[in-house]
């Protein structure tokens, strides 16, 4: 087995010490995260909590989009 299990078998980051033992960060900020916090929302039966994943989600992909955009001027050559 990997060093990401506990000898109960349990899972504990070694990335993010931060995180408790039995819980797997996902950052919004990252697009392929960004995807499974989306199909999280889908299965929520709780409307207002899909309705913000949704909502941050789209927030982190504007502020990436913008982001890339700031770079894109920068590299262009008069």
């Amino acid at each position: 087995m990997g060093h990401h299990l506990t000898p109960e078998g349990g899972f504990k980051s070694d990335k993010y010490d931060w995180c408790p033992e039995g819980f797997f960060p996902l950052k919004f900020t990252d697009p392929k995260a960004r995807g499974l916090i989306l199909q999280y929302a889908s299965s929520s039966k709780d409307i207002e909590l899909m309705a913000d994943l949704r909502a941050a989600c789209t927030h982190y992909a504007e502020l990436k989009g913008k982001a890339n955009e700031d770079e894109d001027e920068t590299d262009v050559e008069d």
